[in-house]
Order: C-alpha cells, then sequence, then structure tokens
C-alpha cells in the first residue's frame, strides 16, 4: 500500500500547491483526497462553513459534516447512505478540517495518517496562497513599505522551499531510500528552513521504559542531542500528550531561546519526536511549529513504510540465516516453473538435511545451533551460482534451486555441497564435525509443481540417509510408491499396538555339547488382520524411524518376563534373552523401565540377557559404555548380536560390559564350506573364551554346522536345525525334551 501511496501523495502535493486560488486548492484536495482512500465523499470545513463538497450529490448534509469536523463519526447522507467519516485537521496556521467519508468500512491508521499528511499539506498550500493573495493587495495598494513586501517574499520562498523539501522527501520515501538517509533528509531540511538551528530526530526503543535515543541530527556543531536533559524531556513530553510542546530553554533568560518538540506517530502510536532549539521567544514560533508538524509527518510516513519492508522481509526469510523460508522458496520456483524457460530448460531442486546436528544443539546449545546454521547457510551458497536460490526450509534442511541444471550438474552441486559441508565448523570456539544428505529432482515435464518436486526431493533425500552418511540420491518415480507404502505400513503399526495385534514367539538357545535348553530368545510377530503375518525385517525399520520402537520393546520385554517368570516354576534355570534398540538404550527412563518390567514379573535380573547389536554399539562406543554399565548396575546380563558385522575393534571390546558375542548367521551359513569362515568362527570363539564371554552361534541350519561348531568349541547356538521360533504353548514341551541336537526341522 505505501509504495502506491507515497507516489500517489507526491502527486497530490505538487498539484495542490499548483493551484490558481483557495477554492481550486479545496475542490482538488478534497477530490484527490477521497479518491486516495476509496472515499465516497469529502469536503474541507474553514470556520462554520463548507467548501469544496464532493460526492454528496445536490444534498449536501452541511450540519453533519460539521460535526464530523469536531470528531469521527458517521455521516449521514441521503445519496449515499451512513458513511464512516473522519476529519484531518488542516495545521494551526488554518483553522478548519478536511472530512473524507467512505461507506465500506472504517479508515486504518494507515489511511488516517495519510489524510491527516494531506491534510497539513492542504493547509501549508492554503496559507501560502493567502499570503500570495494578501502580497498581490498590498502590493496593488501600494500601503506596504518594500521591507515588509521583501519580508513576504521571503516568507512565500520559504514556504516554496518547505513544499520542495517536502517532495525530495517524499520521493526519497517512494524510491526506497535506506531509512537512515531519508531521516537525516527530514533534519537537515528542517535546519535549512529554521534558518540553520540546532533540530534532532529523537526516536523511543522497544522494550520497558522506552529509552529514547538520538536517530539523526543536523545543524551546528556543539549542541549535544544525546544529553537528555537537552532535548529528551521535551521529546518524551510531547509523546505523552501528543501534541506541539513549545517552551523556553530558561524561563529566566529568553537568551537561551526556545525549544519545539513535534510528536511522531507510527500507526497511530506515539514513536518519538521532531526537536528543534531556535532563538528568540517562546510567542514567535508559530509558523516554525506549522513546519515541524509537516516534517514530522514526512518522518511518520517514512518509518511506517520502512517496517512495512521489513514485516515483509521477515515473513519471507529466515532470522536465522537470512536465506529465503519455504513459501518464499516456493513462490521463486513456480515463478521459474511458470516461466517460457522452464518448458525448455531443466529445472532441479536439491533437499539438503544435515546428519549430527541434532546432538550439536543438544550439547552446545540452541545459540551455537543457530551459528551453525548461519555458516551451513554460507558453504552452501558458495556450492551455487549468484542466479541460483537457496532457502532454509526449518530445522536442519536447506534446499536449492538450480536454473537449467541437467542431472548431471545438480548431483555434482550436491556432491560440492557434501563436501564441504564435512569439513570442520568452528563453533564455541571448537571443531564441530557433521555431515549432509542430499536428493535431487528434476523437472520432467511442463505441468511439473514447485511442492511435487521438493516432495520428490525430500524422498530422495531420504533414500540417501538409507544408503549411509554422505550420500546424493536422484529421484525415481518408484520412491513415491515406496513412501506411501511406508505411510501406510506406519499407520498400521501404530494402530496394531492399539490393537494389540503384536505376539511373541520363543527360539531355544541350547548347549551343544548336551543339546539342552539353556534359555529361550523373544521374537516379536505381527499378525496384521489386513495384511497378515508381516516380517520384522519390514515393520522393525520402520518403528525404529518414527520412536515406536521404544514402546513396543517395552511391551516385548514386560510380556516375555512375565512369560519366562511362569516357565521357571518347572525350569527354573531358564534364561531370557531379549533383543533391544539403539533407541530404548539411550532413553532416559530405559534403565528404570527395565527394573519394573522385572520386578512386577517376579523374574531375576540375572535371568535376563539383553542383546544389542555390533552396529547400535560402535555408533558412538563412548556412549555405549556408560549405557551399558548403569545396565549392568541392574544384574543383567548384556550381548553383542550380529558379531562380526560392526567392525568393533578388540580395544572397545575389551572395554564394553558384555558377557556374551552372538556370531552372526552370515558365518555359520558357509561354516561347513569356506575355511575362511572356520577360520573367522575360530577366531571369535577363541576371543570370546579369552574375554570370558558365552559365544553363541545364530542360525544353525545342518548337522554339519552344528558338528563344525562343536569342533571349534562353541558352547551354546540357535537355529532351525536346533528348534524353530515356537508359540508359547509348544515351549513347554520343547522344555521337555533332554537333548535338541539330535532335532531336523
Amino acid at each position: 500500500m505505501y509504495t502506491w501511496s507515497t507516489h500517489q501523495l507526491t502527486e497530490y502535493f505538487t498539484a495542490v500547491n499548483a493551484s490558481a486560488d483557495e477554492t481550486a486548492a479545496i475542490s482538488l484536495a478534497v477530490e484527490r483526497a477521497c479518491e486516495m482512500v476509496e472515499a465516497e465523499a469529502g469536503a474541507v470545513v474553514l470556520g462554520d462553513r463548507v467548501h469544496g463538497a464532493w460526492g454528496f450529490g445536490s444534498d449536501v448534509p452541511t450540519k453533519g459534516i460539521l460535526s464530523i469536523a469536531r470528531a469521527p463519526g458517521t455521516l449521514s447522507v441521503p445519496a449515499l447512505g451512513d458513511l464512516y467519516a473522519v476529519p484531518s485537521a488542516l495545521g494551526e496556521a488554518i483553522e478548519g478540517a478536511l472530512v473524507v467519508g467512505r461507506l465500506d468500512e472504517p479508515f486504518t491508521p494507515e489511511e488516517r495518517q495519510m489524510l491527516q499528511g494531506m491534510a497539513q499539506v492542504l493547509g501549508v498550500a492554503l496559507r501560502s496562497i493567502r499570503v500570495l493573495i494578501d502580497e498581490r493587495t498590498l502590493r496593488a495598494e501600494r500601503e506596504r513599505e518594500a521591507t515588509e513586501r521583501l519580508i513576504l517574499l521571503e516568507q512565500a520562498q520559504t514556504r516554496q522551499r518547505l513544499v520542495e523539501t517536502l517532495l525530495t522527501i517524499q520521493r526519497a520515501i517512494s524510491n526506497r531510500k535506506p531509512l537512515p538517509e531519508i531521516l537525516d533528509a527530514v533534519t537537515s531540511g528542517t535546519a535549512a528552513l529554521l534558518g540553520g538551528a540546532p533540530v534532532a530526530l529523537i526516536l523511543a526503543e522497544g522494550g520497558r521504559g522506552r529509552r529514547l535515543s538520538v536517530a539523526s541530527t543536523s545543524g551546528p556543531e556543539g549542541y549535544d542531542f544525546a544529553d537528555p536533559d537537552s532535548s529528551h524531556t521535551e521529546a518524551r513530553e510531547a509523546m505523552a500528550t501528543a501534541q506541539v510542546i513549545v517552551r523556553a530553554v530558561d524561563p529566566h533568560d529568553p537568551a537561551w531561546g526556545t525549544i519545539i518538540a513535534t510528536p511522531v506517530r507510527v500507526t497511530g502510536e506515539m514513536a518519538g519526536a521532531l526537536v528543534a532549539q531556535l532563538p528568540g521567544s517562546v510567542d514567535q514560533y508559530s509558523e516554525q511549529r506549522e513546519q515541524l508538524a509537516a516534517f514530522a509527518q514526512q518522518v511518520s510516513l517514512a518509518l511506517t513504510d520502512a517496517r512495512t519492508v521489513e514485516a515483509v522481509r521477515e515473513a519471507h526469510h529466515d532470522p536465522v540465516t537470512g536465506l529465503p523460508n519455504r513459501g518464499l522458496f516456493l513462490k521463486i520456483f513456480n515463478r521459474v516453473l511458470a516461466s517460457r524457460a522452464a518448458l525448455t530448460e531443466p529445472t532441479s531442486v536439491l533437499f539438503i538435511d544435515l546428519d549430527r546436528f541434532k546432538a550439536v544443539n543438544d550439547s552446545l546449545g540452541h545459540e551455537a545451533g543457530d551459528q551453525l546454521l548461519a555458516a551451513v547457510a554460507g558453504r552452501i551458497r558458495a556450492c551455487v551460482r549468484a542466479s541460483d536460490t537457496t532457502a532454509r526450509l526449518g530445522g536442519d534442511e536447506f534446499a536449492v534451486l538450480l536454473h537449467n541444471s541437467p542431472v548431471d550438474a545438480a548431483t555434482a552441486v550436491g556432491e560440492r555441497v557434501i563436501e564441504t559441508v564435512k569439513e570442520p565448523f568452528n563453533i564455541a570456539g571448537r571443531d564441530i564435525f557433521i555431515g549432509a544428505s542430499v536428493g535431487v529432482a528434476i523437472t520432467r515435464a511442463a505441468a511439473a509443481n514447485s511442492d511435487t518436486l521438493l516432495s520428490n526431493a525430500d524422498l530422495a533425500m531420504y533414500r540417501a540417509k538409507k544408503e549411509g552418511p554422505g550420500k546424493v540420491v536422484v529421484y525415481e518415480p518408484h520412491m513415491h510408491t515406496e513412501a506411501i507404502n511406508y505411510l501406510s505400513l506406519r499407520t498400521d503399526l501404530q494402530r496394531a499396538l492399539q490393537e494389540h495385534e503384536f505376539r511373541l514367539q520363543y527360539q531355544p538357545l541350547v548347549r551343544l555339547d548336551t543339546g539342552e535348553t539353556a534359555g529361550v530368545e523373544a521374537l516379536i510377530r505381527w499378525h496384521s488382520p489386513a495384511r497378515g503375518l508381516v516380517s520384522p525385517v519390514d515393520f522393525i525399520p520402520i518403528a525404529e524411524e518414527s520412536g515406536l520402537i521404544v514402546e513396543l520393546g517395552q511391551w516385548v520385554l514386560e510380556t516375555s518376563a512375565a512369560q519366562v517368570a511362569a516357565w521357571r516354576r518347572t525350569h527354573p534355570d531358564l534364561t531370557l534373552n531379549v533383543n533391544v534398540s539403539g533407541h530404548q538404550l539411550v532413553h532416559p527412563r530405559f534403565a528404570a523401565n527395565v527394573t519394573r518390567a522385572l520386578a512386577v514379573a517376579g523374574l531375576p535380573s540375572g535371568a535376563v540377557t539383553l542383546e544389542l547389536t555390533e552396529s547400535v554399539l560402535m555408533s558412538d562406543p563412548d556412549a555405549a559404555v556408560a549405557s551399558l554399565a548403569s545396565l549392568r548396575e541392574l544384574g543383567v546380563q548384556l550381548s553383542i548380536d550380529d558379531f562380526g558385522t560392526g567392525y568393533s575393534s578388540l580395544a572397545y571390546l575389551r572395554e564394553l560390559p558384555v558377557d556374551e558375542l552372538k556370531i552372526d548367521r552370515a558365518f555359520i551359513a558357509r561354516a561347513e564350506l569356506t575355511g575362511e569362515d572356520l577360520a573367522l568362527v575360530r577366531t571369535i570363539v577363541e576371543l570370546g573364551h579369552i574375554l570370558g564371554l558365552r559365544v553363541v552361534a545364530e542360525g544353525i541350519e545342518n548337522a554339519a554346522q552344528l558338528e563344525a561348531l562343536r569342533r571349534l568349541g562353541c558352547s551354546y547356538g540357535q537355529g532351525y536345525h536346533l528348534c524353530r521360533p515356537s508359540n508359547p504353548a509348544d515351549i513347554p514341551q520343547v522344555l521337555a525334551r533332554r537333548s535338541l541336537t539330535a532335532v531336523h526341522p
């Protein structure tokens, strides 16, 4: 609105000031004012008479207009109906008001402020016209002395300079010059018209107490406007009373001169004051008060316009990085896709997600996290062209719009981003290492839209994360189908928890030398009414990603503990193995949840072994040592599952407080065929014995594997050759057998 209004107001200034006489100026001013605020009718009140009535038809409601000139209200017009009507004073030099009325809605504070500006300009113009008329009259009568004629001429020239200065300032506002430059133009223009008097613009800062500060000054050196005693008192009083304050600097000595403070408003609220110190006594500055009021109005318009521009920027940019936000990014993206170039030139979008950012934010705090995001934004922008668009979508997610960029070029940019983000960031005096995963989507048809392409890039980014850190993946159509299936399965998984669709099976852990059942491992199964039996391979990763694994894992622990406690009444040495996810391990109440579950079930902690995969433990070995130590204090046993797949170092293995190693089934599957695998299994078994750990072989599928493991000295085993996972009702029969080593599937 303000760009439009300021241009119109400039024209308004010029047109009204160029009017031949008072009647023409009033008529033009009323008509233009109504047009600018889309009002139906208007008039000017001078004294007790209505002038320049416009839009009322033949029946002008004179009494109503005179009433509105005193206070805003409803103006009943026979030809139009009831109007919202407001008055705007013409200024102290001209007693009167500009009255405008509108049908549909009341005037906003910004519109009223603009009307006030137009009214004051009209007052200045009327005063100029009257001065010129007086001058012509005096000149015609030849009754005035040459000195008086010169004074009148100077007054007219001053008025002209005032209008010209106001026009210059108004053009600066319209052209969006920097706000400090506009404010300096106001104070310098005011000082020039006041004969070089010291002038200051004093503004209120935000927060409690409304502290005042000097925004701009002009005039002779040596006058300290920053001194609160010099001008701030009058400025604060002008703001408090919404009136022009005129006061002697020293009431006892007129030689010190006069201070004039005129309030400055922004959207109806007091924002500061324009202050000038003039020589002479208080009663000789009525004209200067009018000039200060006109300049104060320009300050109001400039500040309002600047705040509007800043509000627009804040609405479209991320405050942390200064980059466009998601809304602005999509607008730019849509404009690019709607252009002719999009029909012939490929457009690419990168979706960038930071790895390990949350750990930095949690450990070093949000301020450090914001510094890191700003630094990442700078590095990403350095990887792209000036014509490309980089945005922060939210959290630790960024996007880049690449113009005329085929898939190979887009992939290369993604790889550059990954490489630059891998380099250390110095945050809070320390080097921080993070990473990034990048998804790429390319426009494939003219009908493509920004939301779809950004979503496609997002899907590709998630695929990149699954493939490992520091990957770039280009979107393929099948990813959309997979995403839909993923969301559907996740929804069903959430419902399955609520509807109790999960069941447990138990697979025995067998002593390989005797064939006796030493314990059972709890294995979760999902029987979906809609999907049938869903493999854990399909739903466990989704439970991990969604966080449902914590609730699901707790249910497995509680249910299996109660079941094994019941079986131990007849088999008191039976133990329980339960799989634990990385999310459970880092949960702050995991140890307490384990304690509660075992206490409720009545199962001794020493009868329970918690299994964690090698990859989970080795992702952060130091943290794993601390977490496992707290669990060991409970008395439970700990096992490394799928050992041999996570590249554990021997040093960390010695530090981890574990009791058991489970050899990954991939090595057992070829143990009877390949000498290298036999050697590896032998090494793991011997390592376990050296460290005093139980060694369990998983996935024993045939007699040859069983025999090979016995020869190697492996103590325990699991697998279909020994016993398949069984329902709880079948386990008592399994436990009743003296030996399972002769059992075949």
